[in-house]
């Protein structure tokens, strides 16, 4: 693999990375992971599935950094609770309240899960030279889809009725399911990671982008300008 690799969690959108990269190829492919490596404007770049939720995303971030990886970053769809962000824009993450689970089993929860200023950096600058609108904020990273991020499960609610105002009053920007089992674990091993998403949903507004894939191939060519930027100013010697 290489130094730098991207985390989709839906298998098939390693197979996006092709028609982006120089040389690209599906190299493994098992369960919910799928890892191709090729390279960008001369620079080498893995992409590599984690599933959905933080166990599946441990195995593969542990995996990697025993394999050789030195930055990771999460790419995909995320929900917003703010209502001034449009559909399609572009959310950064700074750090991640760690409600994932996984991770717990590593540090306490005391331990912040953080993004790497040099990876905010470079994607805050990647985002700029594309002329997107972009968010930095802090993710609630939650081990549920369902209860955990304020949906009924069955028309039955199990949440707190006050669960979303409770993030919004947190001044969170965004819900996910990986972000801080990444960048948690990440601290630990002492790599390079953080997290860029395209917003999927408005929870705030009830907006859905229900045709996403166009800014899930914007957001992987910038996250790819991105990575370029971090082997240029952190990664060449």
């Amino acid at each position: 693999i290489a130094d730098v690799v991207l985390l989709p969690g839906d298998p098939a959108r390693v197979e996006m990375f092709i028609d982006l990269c120089d040389d690209f190829k599906i190299i493994a492919s098992n369960r919910e992971y799928t890892i191709g490596t090729g390279t960008y404007k001369g620079y080498p770049i893995s992409v590599c599935s984690t599933g959905i939720g933080a166990p599946s995303t441990e195995i593969a971030v542990i995996e990697l950094i025993e394999l050789g990886a030195k930055a990771l970053i999460r790419i995909g769809g995320t929900g917003v609770l703010k209502s001034e962000v449009n559909l399609g824009d572009m959310i950064i993450t700074t750090g991640a309240m760690r409600l994932g689970g996984a991770s717990n089993f590593y540090a306490p929860p005391e331990y912040p899960a953080v993004a790497s200023f040099e990876v905010v950096q470079c994607l805050v600058d990647a985002c700029e030279e594309a002329g997107v609108d972009y968010w930095k904020g802090i993710s609630a990273s939650i081990g549920s889809f369902f209860a955990g991020q304020g949906r009924k499960a069955i028309g039955r609610t199990f949440h707190d009725p006050n669960l979303l105002d409770n993030y919004r009053r947190l001044n969170i920007l965004n819900m996910e399911m990986e972000s801080e089992t990444i960048l948690t674990l990440s601290s630990l091993f002492d790599v390079y990671a953080g997290t860029f998403c395209a917003a999927h949903a408005n929870r705030e507004t009830d907006e859905w982008l229900y045709e996403f894939g166009p800014a899930q191939v914007e957001m992987s060519k910038i996250a790819l300008e991105a990575v370029v930027l971090l082997y240029q100013r952190y990664l060449i010697k």
